[in-house]
């Protein structure tokens, strides 16, 4: 178990978070990559293993697009608006539907192997009062099961509380801060884990702090206790979440991530 770093130490820690929070920020800082960066991160030669990628169209799911298309996975995508994506051309197949509907969900999951799931609340007040993460995943565990596809990698919030978490003082005013700030979102977050804890697919939970729109710079820091900083970078968190599909080293469990 961690020991509590001293209050001084901690809540030099904190201040960084406590002015974003105070300024009514949102938790994640939403810098787009452009379609150029993306397009140009494709490689001709394509894996077996394809990813049906949910929220691919948003600020973190572009970095995890580019990262899949980078690595030569091909790549499904549900979107609403599928004519802003054609500069993708054939190298995505993009399903129009909305996240919501278990007709779209099946399309989706056709012909793939591995589910990722970039969705992030909806922007309205700030708040998940719609419940979409959780209703998502709650429509998802049955239809995986019926597609015979076991693999869910997900991208969820460090303020999620999972057997096991020995928090330090950060972690625990991190916490507290969320359940102020933004409860909708945590409670959908929440009840998010607990129908992956009772189902049997073999899920991840990516427990992330702020993102921020930069790309890698170095490998992420990783721990199962306690969250180990405020920040990380969005280009960090898809190459860690690729390198978690391809060696498996988290499955059915929550690992904290931020960045160095």
């Amino acid at each position: 178990m961690n020991t509590v770093r001293p209050v001084s130490a901690a809540l030099r820690q904190l201040l960084p978070l406590l002015l974003v929070l105070a300024l009514g920020a949102c938790s994640v800082q939403q810098t787009r990559l452009t379609p150029g960066s993306i397009v140009d991160a494709s490689e001709p030669v394509q894996r077996d293993t394809t990813i049906a990628l949910l929220g691919g169209t948003g600020f973190v799911g572009g970095y995890l697009l580019r990262e899949a298309l980078s690595r030569g996975y091909p790549v499904r995508l549900l979107s609403r608006s599928p004519d802003n994506l054609a500069y993708l051309g054939e190298r995505v197949t993009v399903i129009n539907g909305d996240a919501r509907d278990p007709g779209a969900l099946q399309a989706l999951l056709d012909g793939a192997q591995v589910v990722v799931s970039a969705l992030g609340p909806p922007r309205a007040r700030g708040d998940s009062r719609s419940g979409l993460n959780s209703a998502v995943t709650a429509a998802l565990i049955p239809a995986m099961q019926a597609a015979g596809i076991e693999r869910y990698l997900l991208i969820s919030g460090a303020a999620v509380v999972m057997p096991g978490d020995a928090r330090n003082l950060s972690g625990w005013w991190m916490r507290q801060l969320v359940r102020v700030r933004y409860p909708g979102i945590l409670e959908d977050r929440q009840r998010e884990y607990d129908l992956l804890a009772v189902s049997d697919l073999g899920w991840t939970l990516l427990r992330c702090p702020l993102i921020e729109g930069e790309g890698y710079q170095a490998p992420a820091r990783v721990t199962l206790d306690t969250p180990a900083g405020f920040y990380l970078r969005a280009g960090e968190l898809a190459q860690f979440l690729l390198d978690e599909l391809e060696t498996p080293r988290f499955r059915r469990q929550g690992p904290f991530l931020s960045s160095p």
